[in-house]
């Protein structure tokens, strides 16, 4: 707590009321800056010159009016309207921090769940190595990863180290195809292919692992099978 709250603790109703001096309202608003519980009074204290304002004359001048020999208890209407100003208050802080607190369980949640669906966790794996059936210097493995959402399949692929001076200046187009239990194929990738450099590229499929039969890595535009690669 603030080492001056003592001295202000009394002055929230004056503040509020517009009582206090200027210098002491200069003093009390420099003294709020840094003071969170008389910030907190003097907010809870806000709606009383409006409540008050809620007296009808007749009503202000009777009460001043009045002989009293003890202060007259307040009226229950303004208690009434006092302690519902309260609650609203408390019941919005209350509120917007539960909001705030749901908004930041949700990132957290995103963040983990949403990669965990997209990437993993790997429940099984299988290594297929290729095999060629043209006469082209290519070989190739890929490893293909059970996930959630089907099967997540990474290819090394590699063109021989060999003259090609009649190879086009970006490659040869080859594509990645898999092939299901009822012989249905369906390209997950494609990429070019150079003398002496290696592919390495990450596809994806829905099938699930259980349901691919093969893979294939055919020539575009010809549709010749060059590579194929046994998955059971």
């Amino acid at each position: 707590m603030n080492p001056d709250h003592a001295r202000f603790a009394e002055w929230d109703s004056a503040y509020v009321l517009g009582a206090l001096s200027p210098v002491e309202r200069h003093e009390y608003e420099e003294h709020l800056e840094s003071c969170e519980s008389c910030r907190r009074s003097v907010a809870e204290l806000t709606p009383i010159p409006g409540l008050l304002a809620r007296l009808a004359p007749d009503r202000a001048s009777a009460l001043l009016a009045e002989p009293s020999t003890a202060p007259e208890r307040p009226r229950p209407e303004l208690l009434d309207a006092v302690r519902r100003e309260g609650r609203r208050r408390r019941i919005r802080r209350t509120r917007i921090r539960l909001a705030m607190a749901a908004a930041a369980v949700l990132v957290v949640l995103t963040a983990i769940l949403v990669p965990l669906a997209l990437f993993g966790p790997a429940r099984d794996a299988q290594t297929v190595a290729f095999e060629a059936v043209a006469d082209v210097p290519v070989s190739a493995t890929a490893t293909l990863t059970s996930v959630g959402w089907g099967t997540r399949i990474e290819l090394d692929c590699r063109y021989g180290d060999v003259e090609a001076s009649d190879a086009p200046d970006d490659g040869w187009p080859y594509a990645l195809y898999v092939v299901d239990r009822d012989g249905n194929r369906s390209e997950v990738s494609s990429w070019r292919a150079t003398p002496g450099k290696a592919a390495r590229l990450a596809a994806a499929t829905a099938l699930s692992l259980d349901d691919i039969a093969s893979l294939e890595v055919r020539a575009l535009g010809s549709g010749d099978v060059l590579l194929l690669g046994d998955a059971d």
